[in-house]
């Protein structure tokens, strides 16, 4: 427990001078060139206490680069990279360092590049060449990885919004837009940066509430991306509103699990069906996309396109259909682009 008590202390020192000091650097940080047995650094995971939001690590979690197969496997991943670092070396030297100063042992941990350290195990490599530094908080050495993997686009909507909350319940006091000044979020606008941390934090608490839905309706994560949880978000509260749009949001979330109709397009024909006084549930509204859509085939591929023309219109283009498609392409092309420019013009898009 006394350790705990020096842990704490330390943890709150440091949080004063984060508040005070400017972002972490490269160039502030001192390093040197270290060679190190691979199997001797670890993952950088430090844990503080019960609570996962006083937990400082990487934001990915979407591979687990030690498993060779189940889930989340990430090990054909390291394996193509231990091939390429045969062929063409390391590229970009990993950062590590140890934070004995701050009361967390001896062990050299993996800010980045912690890929690049199991590919160089998968390669039975003796060393592996480091930037080595001791002057990093945990706190500093959390936004030096999470900048790297956001910078590099390696990071899932998921793990950047579950990374967005424990920094949210660590520090309450922090605003959205100083979030999204340390992390490197948003544009130069205050405004900017509020609103891309909102959507994260909004993109979590979506999960979070659908959890057993996603479990349940077996659904991946990659297909519900912040974009998609905002316009089925969207969609609920408009059409039912704030008191049961969790409902709503269940329903949308079983059709689209069942028929594979994209998200979006399900939320558009919900919402227009919506404002023309037409209240429809998510399965009425694949019905209606399955009647008056425009559906084509291509191999495993299919192209689906929801236009609101005149039913005539539709059933001329589905008796066109059945013509051979090959010899009469560019024909039923032109007609499509026709209508499509038209839709665009009417909608003022154009």
């Amino acid at each position: 427990m006394q350790i705990d008590f020096i842990r704490l202390d330390a943890l709150e020192e440091k949080r004063c001078e984060l508040e005070i000091s400017s972002q972490p650097t490269m160039q502030r940080i001192n390093m040197r060139k270290m060679k190190i047995d691979p199997k001797t650094i670890k993952r950088f995971n430090i844990k503080l206490g019960e609570q996962e939001c006083e937990t400082y690590s990487t934001p990915r979690h979407k591979y687990d680069w030690t498993k060779s197969e189940g889930f989340n496997s990430g090990w054909a991943n390291v394996e193509e990279l231990a091939e390429s670092i045969k062929r063409d070396g390391v590229i970009h030297t990993p950062l590590v360092c140890s934070f004995r100063k701050f009361g967390y042992g001896e062990d050299v941990i993996a800010v980045q590049g912690w890929r690049r350290i199991r590919a160089a195990i998968l390669n039975k490599s003796d060393y592996i060449e480091v930037d080595y530094t001791e002057d990093l908080s945990p706190e500093e050495a959390e936004i030096l990885s999470f900048k790297e993997n956001y910078n590099r686009e390696s990071l899932s909507d998921s793990e950047i919004s579950e990374f967005l909350w424990r920094i949210r319940k660590r520090y309450p006091d922090w605003t959205y837009e100083k979030i999204g000044e340390i992390f490197g979020l948003g544009g130069k606008s205050p405004q900017s940066k509020r609103k891309v941390v909102g959507t994260y934090l909004s993109h979590y608490d979506f999960l979070a509430c659908h959890r057993q839905d996603v479990k349940e309706f077996d659904i991946r994560l990659r297909d519900l991306t912040r974009t998609v949880t905002m316009q089925i978000r969207a969609t609920a509260r408009e059409i039912i509103g704030d008191e049961r749009k969790e409902e709503f949001e269940t329903e949308i979330l079983k059709a689209f699990s069942k028929y594979k109709v994209p998200i979006g397009l399900l939320c558009r024909t919900l919402r227009s069906e919506y404002r023309r006084c037409n209240s429809i549930s998510p399965l009425e509204a694949i019905n209606l996309l399955k009647q008056n859509g425009i559906l084509f085939y291509k191999g495993k591929k299919k192209y689906h396109i929801y236009l609101s023309v005149s039913p005539e219109i539709v059933v001329a283009l589905k008796k066109y259909e059945l013509r051979s498609f090959d010899t009469k392409k560019s024909t039923l092309g032109t007609i499509l682009l026709g209508i499509v420019k038209k839709f665009l013009k009417q909608e003022g898009y154009l």
